[in-house]
């Protein structure tokens, strides 16, 4: 970490016009699409766990993963949330369900492998659609790394015992019977957890654009592995270099859905800044991103070989 320092002080020096545009992007990437998306998402989730609201989920959404993942009902809400709104929100409403003992640590460690994602927005939108150029067959690139994700949920989910995690809501009071000061703490003391964590988002996105952009100016990455280990400090620039390499389009597509998998080094360290982890936990999550990344490489091959004369590829 210290050698990483001085290299870092050392490039604000020598290149301060390239440090000054990297910041600049970094804060308008955080501005423009991850405090509008994320935002409202996070303050929502987090409203919903403290007003108890996820006890009445209708259970034609939460039965069929409560019989795939083997989890509870609050278990199905942080699947539900995690793939559709992306990273960090899986990880985010894990803990927190954790933190209000809704789950227990082992569902809460299950749910950290496999609910952490980029969103389908994201990959449809950017990854699929405007950087590889292959709007036609964004579904089997979502299928590719999210799916990857899906399937490890479901292979790892047993070690969950099969129980009834139903709780009886019998006597559960409706928000609107809280004394209104009380509610308006809880609101506001919402509010202030989602600040303070969109404002922590921002500041590890600008950090990893700049080491992304300095790794990217001053390493050749011609070869394929510098350049995906370049590109796994950040993933939104890290599948731009990749889809703008000379590299053969069945690579590049591996390449991307691997990176899109894993959601690079920046996404790492927001996910553990936002949901807290300790070590075990730690070492946990980053297997389970590593097996989800060869597993989405393992499906992504298998389908460049044998569809890759498909039109939009």
């Amino acid at each position: 970490m210290a050698a990483l320092s001085v290299l870092s002080f050392l490039y604000l020096v020598f290149f301060p016009e390239y440090a000054l545009e990297s910041t600049r992007a970094g804060l308008l990437l955080w501005y423009h699409s991850v405090l509008p998306v994320l935002f409202p998402f996070m303050l929502l989730c987090t409203l919903l766990i403290r007003f108890r609201v996820l006890e009445r989920m209708p259970e034609f959404l939460t039965r069929p993963l409560q019989k795939v993942f083997s989890i509870s009902n609050y278990g199905s809400y942080a699947v539900i949330a995690g793939f559709l709104c992306g990273f960090p929100i899986g990880a985010k409403l894990s803990s927190d369900l954790y933190r209000e003992g809704k789950i227990d640590k082992e569902e809460a460690r299950l749910l950290y492998g496999f609910t952490n994602n980029l969103s389908p927005v994201f990959l449809i939108s950017y990854a699929a659609s405007e950087q590889m150029e292959m709007p036609e067959g964004k579904i089997f690139l979502l299928f590719h790394v999210l799916g990857a994700a899906f399937l490890y949920g479901a292979f790892t989910s047993i070690i969950l015992k099969k129980r009834n995690r139903q709780k009886d809501c019998e006597g559960y009071a409706p928000i609107f019977s809280q004394n209104t000061s009380d509610t308006y703490d809880l609101i506001d003391s919402c509010i202030y957890d989602t600040v303070q964590n969109m404002v922590k988002l921002g500041v590890y996105i600008t950090v990893f654009k700049i080491i992304s952009d300095s790794f990217f100016h001053l390493v050749p990455f011609h070869h394929p592995i510098i350049l995906f280990l370049g590109s796994l400090i950040e993933v939104t620039g890290g599948i731009h270099m990749i889809a703008q390499s000379a590299l053969a389009f069945p690579v590049k597509y591996i390449l991307v859905c691997a990176l899109c998998a894993f959601g690079g080094f920046s996404a790492l360290a927001q996910t553990v800044s936002i949901a807290s982890f300790d070590r075990s936990t730690f070492l946990y999550y980053i297997k389970s991103r590593v097996m989800i990344t060869l597993l989405s490489i393992l499906l992504s091959t298998v389908f460049i070989l044998f569809f890759f004369r498909l039109p939009f590829l």
